[in-house]
């Protein structure tokens, strides 16, 4: 602002003395205008420099004499130069006589800013106030006065100067204090002068506030002292120059403030001894009450020593009575001392002898185990064989005795599960895996796999679980194996009446109770229940079997869970059980575990297979005038996607979580279409796809693939009607599932059989022919090419030999038309393939589907299976050519597996599983010679080995040691290895993956599971 001021005073002057030398110029001689020419030089006495009066009566001088020479005639020239240097003379002494009124004017100033200074410092150290506040007190007055930005003071503390007050400053960023010889501060200190520090933008601390930040340009230091020393320092940062008078005024205060530090620091001294000297007549005062109370305390003390002086002598007496007795009981504690190191030592040998007798115990568990299901895995194997009459050998009552056979081996099978599970808790070998479960969807899983048990029986089954039930924590698979024993109890041993399921609250738990109208329990029969191998009714006239294991499995596991049973029952009343479950399982940390073995149904009606967790399907209210769709997906929110879809356009939907649940509910319900996910939690979902194409009842159904992994050829190879990879967009599903109703509506496929012979020709129209299928034929390549144009086919039969071109010229005009959409391709020919042109079909199964038939039974299964065509629909030359390629499997159709397996009766039923199908059979009795078999391969040339089928516990060497020797060597890194075991440990899949196998399968043996995963591995 001053400087605004500054600059307008002096343009006001030069106006002045421009318009003064205008007029002057334009009125002749004789006119007193330099009278004018008094004003400016009048005016620059406002002018805040001294400088300014003389240089204003200067630029006047000039002005005028220019005047002079230029202005209009007048009066006698000589005596206007005259009169002009009067006027001259009278100005530039008024420029010297203004040099001199500014300058004192600004000393006036200067000495009343110093002295305003001088009383503001004064009355902020005035008052007895504490150091800090004093000093707080000072900054803030010469930081007003000077215009600093920041400001700090130090006071001299023994050997240091430590920091007291700061003003402006960031927090801790400034030093605490300081010694000799460190920064320009103890320069300031050393030479008793103000110091000046410039241009120091760089390096200067910020200084500002919540909403300004900037640094100092300079930095002032002022040194404060008394009559003695100096006794502290302040230092101003400053964002412009600081003015001289400010140094001055430093100057002045240092000395005052200095003075009011010592005065400060006195007072705190004083403060100090003040109460220093009461505390010490407050302490005098209470160590005399203390000396007084002493003098009392001791003369009691004295009348009591002399009372306990008597007593003392009469204790002494009875002291010496005691002492006598003591060394009577030392002596009989040292007796019982010795009994009980000779107690403890025999626990500790018990304790050893209980551990080895439990580690004996895991390993018979573990070797029975190999022991029972190893012939048991023949026998059912035997039995499945014997059951499937492959070669129509057998009546209907014996192949009704091998499925007999078959289903009490199962039956024996789930005893020895039991009997297993009982091993296992008893030696604390079975784990929990805790998650979140919904009482609800718990109850409804087992509604769907025994209601259908109850009806058979003529039961009323019945589910009441309230809407409002809590979750709980807890692990399902053994909640569900408890709940089990309950209901297949129940069921069995009621004949007429109802079983129901319910849930309720339990305190902060819940309770499941299962209730039934059977033949009920007596009470003094209640407690033998839950032991082991006890029954109620145990005698040989007993009405209903059982071994008497599930009750005691169900309690050792409710323990597990920290729950517990409780029972009711009155004779011939029926029965109810209830387990209490805790809301949360506790800290049982979750690890994998086996999953248990449910008991056998005590009625053969299949249960359906339970939909995917958290997912609610159409099950529950099927309408059999709607098309229905099969979704195998283990992700619940993109099966709900598939629901909804499916929804949309017009289809019943149901879902399944697992392989294994897929399978079941394609035999079950029949679909019109399966929708599989290849990443299945138990098998792959290319396993399942084989199984059902494998399948006379399913192989019709059409199975759109969806997986995050492309296995586009292999499914497709298989049979799979399409092929998506995710994300999948909703489009692509829509477009899919609308793919279905379309194909469902198309009743007649349409068969393009490209061949030059008439003869051959006309004999695959009459053998793939009917009366759903049309067969189209073409002799030439130009002519299929011309066929295909003009129509859609489902499936092409082609001859490798063509008149105008071959089969390959064919094929290879198809793969570089990337604007249609080929069928399959099925090659026909009776002649084997060389090697090249093996490859040269390789080259083109990229875009086209290619499979070989090298006689009519396999021509049948192909196109049967790309046409997805019922079975039972087929003529019955048809079906019987079907049923004779589906005996011999083309992928196992010359292939070599090692059996590597030392019991005999395995290797038999596996050999009888295998060499049907086309497979060659080599046997290993251990892993030493399974290693010897694939040496003698690779070193001598004999044929090799497509697969291994290798069991675990072998003699020499095991399973687990002979696949880590296998894949230890290069050559073997790809061959594929399914372990086969009996041995039933929880870690038993672990090991074996972990060992280089590429799948697992438990024995005894499903032989479907077999063929499948054999199937799926041999391709790969």
């Amino acid at each position: 602002m001053n400087t605004t001021r500054e600059f307008g005073l002096y343009a006001l002057l030069g106006a002045l003395i421009a318009g003064v030398f205008a007029v002057d110029l334009m009125v002749p001689l004789g006119i007193a205008i330099w009278v004018i020419y008094l004003l400016p030089v009048v005016l620059a006495y406002l002018a805040p420099r001294p400088v300014v009066p003389p240089l204003t009566a200067v630029v006047v001088f000039v002005t005028m004499v220019i005047g002079l020479l230029n202005a209009r005639a007048g009066i006698d020239p000589t005596l206007a130069a005259t009169n002009r240097a009067m006027a001259i003379v009278v100005i530039l002494l008024l420029g010297l006589s203004g040099f001199t009124f500014v300058r004192n004017r600004i000393a006036l100033r200067q000495q009343s800013w110093l002295q305003q200074g001088d009383m503001e410092v004064s009355r902020a150290s005035e008052g007895e106030v504490d150091l800090a506040v004093m000093a707080d007190n000072v900054l803030a007055a010469l930081a007003d006065r000077l215009g600093a930005r920041a400001a700090i003071f130090y006071v001299r503390d023994g050997g240091e100067f430590r920091q007291v007050a700061g003003r402006g400053l960031p927090p801790g960023e400034t030093p605490r204090a300081f010694r000799s010889g460190e920064s320009h501060l103890w320069d300031a200190v050393e030479k008793r002068t103000v110091l000046t520090l410039d241009r120091l933008p760089g390096e200067a601390l910020a200084f500002g506030s919540g909403l300004v930040r900037g640094r100092t340009a300079q930095s002032v230091i002022a040194p404060l002292y008394d009559d003695r020393r100096i006794n502290g320092v302040v230092e101003f940062g400053f964002d412009t120059p600081v003015r001289p008078e400010g140094k001055l005024l430093l100057e002045r205060v240092g000395a005052a403030i200095g003075i009011a530090v010592r005065s400060a620091n006195d007072r705190t001294r004083l403060r100090a001894l003040l109460e220093e000297t009461r505390h010490q007549a407050e302490e005098l005062k209470a160590h005399g009450e203390e000396l007084a109370a002493s003098n009392e305390e001791l003369a009691e003390q004295t009348r009591a020593l002399q009372d306990s002086q008597s007593r003392l002598e009469h204790q002494q007496a009875e002291l010496e009575e005691q002492n006598a007795l003591l060394e009577t009981q030392t002596q009989e504690l040292e007796v019982q001392r010795d009994a009980l190191a000779r107690s403890q030592s025999l626990m500790e040998q018990q304790a050893q002898r209980l551990a080895t007798e439990s580690r004996y115990k895991s390993e018979f568990v573990a070797n029975m185990s190999h022991e029972l299901r190893t012939p048991l895995n023949a026998l059912l194997i035997m039995a499945r064989l014997l059951a499937e009459n492959r070669g129509a050998t057998l009546t209907e009552e014996q192949v009704g005795w091998a499925e007999t056979i078959e289903s009490s081996g199962r039956d024996l099978l789930a005893l020895i599960n039991d009997i297993l599970d009982l091993a296992k808790i008893e030696a604390g070998k079975l784990d929990v895996t805790p998650e979140i479960v919904r009482p609800e969807d718990v109850a409804r899983k087992l509604e769907r796999s025994f209601a259908p048990q109850a009806q058979g029986k003529g039961l009323t089954f019945r589910v009441e679980v309230p809407t409002n039930i809590p979750d709980l924590q807890t692990d399902p698979a053994r909640l569900e194996q408890v709940l089990r024993n309950f209901l297949s109890n129940a069921i069995k041993f009621t004949e007429r009446g109802s079983v129901t399921l319910s849930a309720h609250r339990d305190g902060d738990g819940v309770a499941f109770a299962v209730r039934d109208t059977g033949i009920g329990i007596a009470r003094e029969d209640q407690e033998a229940v839950f032991e082991a191998f006890r029954q109620a009714d145990g005698t040989i006239a007993r009405r209903f079997g059982g071994t008497g294991l599930g009750l005691s499995i169900s309690r050792e596991l409710t323990e597990l869970l920290k729950g517990r049973v409780s029972l009711q029952s009155d004779l011939g009343k029926g029965t109810t059980f209830t387990l209490h479950l805790p809301a949360r399982l506790g800290d049982a940390a979750p690890r994998p575990a086996l999953p248990a073995a449910a008991p056998p149904p005590p009625a053969p009606i299949p249960a359906a297979a339970p939909p995917a967790a958290d997912v609610s399907d159409d099950r529950e209210v099927l309408d059999g005038d709607k098309r229905l769709i099969l979704v195998v997906e283990d992700d619940p929110a993109f099966a709900r996607i598939l629901i909804d879809l499916a929804h949309e356009l017009g289809f019943q939907c149901l879902v399944t979580g697992t392989a294994e649940d897929g399978v079941l509910a394609a035999r079950q319900y029949m679909p019109s279409a399966i929708v599989l996910d290849v990443g299945l939690p138990d098998h792959s979902g290319l396993s399942v796809l084989d199984r059902l194409k494998r399948d006379i009842r399913t192989r019709h159904i059409p199975v759109h693939m969806v997986s995050g992994d492309d296995y586009t050829r292999e499914a497709l190879a298989q049979g799979a009607r399409s092929y998506m990879l995710k994300p999948v967009k909703r489009e692509a599903l829509a477009q899919a599932l609308h793919s279905i109703e379309t194909r469902l509506d198309q009743r007649m496929r349409r068969v393009l059989i490209v061949e030059d012979d008439p003869a051959q020709l006309e004999g695959l129209k009459a053998l793939l022919g009917n009366k759903d299928v049309e067969t189209v034929g073409a002799a030439t390549a130009a002519e299929a090419r011309e066929r295909m144009a003009g129509g859609t086919f489902d499936c092409m039969v082609l001859d490798m030999t063509l008149p105008d071109a071959s089969g390959f010229d064919l094929l290879e005009a198809l793969d570089s038309d990337e604007e249609a959409a080929f069928p399959p391709v099925i090659v026909y020919t009776a002649r084997a393939l060389s090697e090249a042109e093996e490859l040269r079909l390789r080259r083109y199964s990229k875009s086209i589907i290619i499979k070989g038939a090298k006689s009519p039974e396999r021509l049948i299964d192909e196109v049967t299976l790309f046409l997805h065509q019922v079975v039972t629909d087929l003529p019955e030359r048809q079906q019987q050519l079907l049923a004779a390629s589906l005996n011999r499997d083309a992928m196992l159709e010359g292939k070599r597996i090692l059996v590597v397996e030392d019991d005999i009766r395995n290797v038999y039923a596996l050999t009888a599983v295998f060499e049907p199908h086309g497979a060659e059979v080599k046997i290993a009795r251990n892993g030493r010679e399974a290693l010897e078999a694939l040496g003698r391969v690779a070193d001598s040339g004999a044929p090799g080995v497509d697969l291994v089928l290798m069991d675990v516990m072998m003699p020499e060497m095991d399973g687990l040691t002979a696949t880590r020797e296998i894949r230890a060597q290069e050559r073997w890194k790809n061959l594929p290895i399914i372990m086969l075991t009996a041995k039933a440990m929880a870690d038993d899949q672990e090991q074996c993956l972990a060992a280089g196998a590429n799948d697992y399968l438990p024995k005894p043996l499903d032989v479907d599971r077999l063929l499948s995963l054999t199937r799926v591995w041999m391709r790969r």
